[in-house]
């Protein structure tokens, strides 16, 4: 049995070459490009978690008294892989794609387009892995000083799954670069798709419901499971089944939108199909 050329293509060299190219590109300005997610965490912690957590009583989660602010914390971490993925595949990838020209550039090499949507999903989700890891180590900082209390014996060992949770919402936000007209367009994905699920996945707040449809979205949700898996992880040092399903729902948007990213690509950069 062949893999299917749609996935084989991640593991050329010409993929590999696109997402160096992005590191290239990065590395020269790296100490500007890290600052904005050493202090987001530094801030959203300290004005929410901190300022907000301070009115908000210790409450309930699964049966566990928690504070707001370690009920947090977990859910920011998703929160980065998520986010950073998606506006790297959307903002970052169509200026790439539309303003600098730089896919053409690529296109005239030994470079073929589904190299160029590894390379721009492999890059993203590099970033919000990178990103994740330095919320991870703030988050650290903050459990020395005191104001946080996890489990930290497993916690780096999500980082693949932070990789690949990064990697699906990247192939979702290519997704939208194929399919938005133009840049003043990404509005409307960004409002009405991203910021919903990035704050109705149980990141900042806790969801629940018994309605068929609120237990529908929970189930579907990846973003949920991943908040609610690291969530466990860290405040109570389980792996757990919204680990498991957060895997298999990644992987089921990898595979299935891979493919469609690259045909409506093909469609609007090459003009075929």
């Amino acid at each position: 049995m062949t893999f299917p050329s749609h996935y084989r293509a991640a593991f050329h060299w010409q993929s590999r070459a696109v997402l160096g190219r992005h590191l290239t590109v990065y590395r020269r300005n790296w100490h500007t490009a890290a600052l904005p997610p050493l202090l987001e965490p530094i801030i959203l912690l300290l004005a929410f978690g901190v300022g907000l957590g301070g009115f908000i009583p210790e409450f309930t989660w699964r049966g566990r008294p928690v504070a707001y602010l370690a009920y947090l914390a977990p859910g920011m971490l998703a929160y980065t892989a998520f986010m950073t993925a998606f506006f790297q595949a959307l903002f970052a990838a169509y200026i790439r794609m539309h303003y600098q020209k730089t896919w053409e550039g690529q296109l005239i090499t030994q470079v073929r387009l589904e190299h160029v949507v590894w390379g721009e999903a492999l890059w993203a989700a590099t970033l919000g892995t990178v990103y994740a890891l330095i919320v991870l180590l703030v988050l650290a900082g903050f459990s020395l000083a005191g104001g946080l209390h996890f489990h930290w014996a497993s916690a780096f060992l999500v980082l693949p799954l932070l990789f690949l949770a990064a990697l699906a919402f990247a192939t979702l936000g290519l997704l939208f670069t194929a399919l938005v007209p133009s840049i003043d367009h990404m509005n409307i994905p960004f409002f009405l798709v991203i910021m919903p699920l990035g704050f109705t996945s149980s990141t900042y707040f806790p969801l629940e419901g018994d309605s068929p449809w609120t237990q529908a979205w929970l189930i579907l949700n990846p973003l949920h499971h991943l908040a609610e898996g690291l969530r466990f992880l860290l405040l109570a040092g389980e792996w757990n089944s919204h680990l498991l399903a957060a895997c298999g729902l990644f992987v089921l948007m990898i595979g299935v939108l891979i493919p469609l990213d690259e045909r409506l690509l093909r469609r609007r950069v090459l003009g075929e199909g």
